[in-house]
């Protein structure tokens, strides 16, 4: 798929890939399960997400859902600065070499604004708790499968729906108010551009696509999302036992 300037997080191949003129960010020797065990998770989003999988029917319509919690917010730059600060101080803590190689792309000052152009495109928002978790779900999913092809538009439509119903069942989200929401969204987004960076600096290596594949779905088990037995269909994420 075309890729965007190189000098920015773009919506090509996967949704979200850390694109940007320096070295590849995905190296040998980087400990990929503990960056991505630093990113704050919220379990409780990965076993709601969980749960609709194994509600979800094969070919049922999933129209995008208007629900009765507010999923949006209003973002706060300055909260931006420190989401992403807080996210880099614990990666350096876990893997020096790691961090560094994001450092330069998640303290871009625009990261979040280019985010949200990218994936406009697609009709996901980055000012909306469930289509972050959505973005970062795809990301998740396919680079479980060592994939880094976007999928169609109308199973991406799918699982932004999906996400929506399942994070409206959360009370944390309801009772969530403006700042909680960005901190939510804000952690799925980076985690996101994380995987999509990984898969991105991993384009050639067989090994290193293996071994980030890898580290994403050990990560997303820890948190209660089982990417090993779920399915992208038409009807967003269903569990692999439903398609046989």
């Amino acid at each position: 798929m075309r890729r965007w300037s190189r000098a920015q997080f773009v919506a090509a191949s996967m949704l979200l890939l850390a694109a940007s003129g320096s070295s590849a960010v995905a190296q040998e020797g980087v400990d990929w399960g503990g960056l991505m065990a630093g990113i704050a998770h919220g379990t409780a989003m990965d076993e709601a997400a969980q749960e609709s999988v194994a509600t979800t029917r094969r070919g049922r319509a999933r129209p995008v859902p208007a629900p009765a919690v507010s999923l949006t917010y209003t973002r706060s730059p300055e909260r931006s600065r420190a989401n992403v600060a807080r996210f880099l101080d614990t990666a350096r803590v876990r893997d020096k070499q790691g961090a560094a190689a994001f450092e330069k792309q998640l303290g871009d000052p625009a990261l979040f604004d280019r985010m949200g152009q990218a994936l406009s495109a697609y009709g996901l928002r980055t000012d909306n708790v469930a289509d972050a978790y959505a973005i970062y779900w795809l990301n998740a999913w396919l680079a479980s499968r060592g994939r880094n092809d976007t999928p169609p538009r109308h199973q991406i439509a799918a699982v932004r729906a999906q996400a929506a119903e399942a994070m409206a069942t959360l009370p944390e989200i309801a009772r969530a108010d403006n700042s909680a929401k960005q901190d939510m969204a804000e952690s799925n987004l980076i985690q996101a551009a994380l995987i999509g960076g990984f898969m991105d600096g991993a384009e050639g290596k067989p090994a290193l696509v293996r071994q980030v594949a890898a580290a994403v779905r050990r990560s997303a088990r820890q948190s209660g999302l089982d990417l090993d037995g779920m399915e992208l269909t038409d009807a967003g994420f269903v569990a692999r036992s439903a398609q046989r």
